[in-house]
C-alpha cells in the first residue's frame, strides 16, 4: 500500500479498560466538570500522557473521598 494511503486509512481503534472504582469515579466527576464523555476524557488523557509525559497531571488529582 502506497504511504499516503496507508495514513489515510488508518481509523481511531475502540479499546476496553477495567479501571478501579476510585479511578472510574475520578473520571465520572471530571468528566461531568468538563462537559465532555467519559471515553473522551481517557482518550485525551492517555494521548497527552504518551505526546508529552513530562508536563505534569492535566487535571487536579483528588483522593478517595476528597470532595464529596
Amino acid at each position: 500500500m502506497p504511504a499516503d494511503l496507508s495514513l489515510a486509512s488508518r481509523r481511531p481503534q475502540r479499546l476496553t479498560i477495567t479501571v478501579s472504582y476510585h479511578v472510574a469515579d475520578h473520571l465520572i466527576q471530571q468528566s461531568n466538570d468538563q462537559g465532555r464523555s467519559i471515553s473522551n476524557l481517557a482518550a485525551y488523557l492517555l494521548e497527552r500522557a504518551i505526546t508529552d509525559p513530562d508536563s505534569g497531571p492535566p487535571i487536579k488529582k483528588r483522593w478517595p473521598g476528597e470532595g464529596k
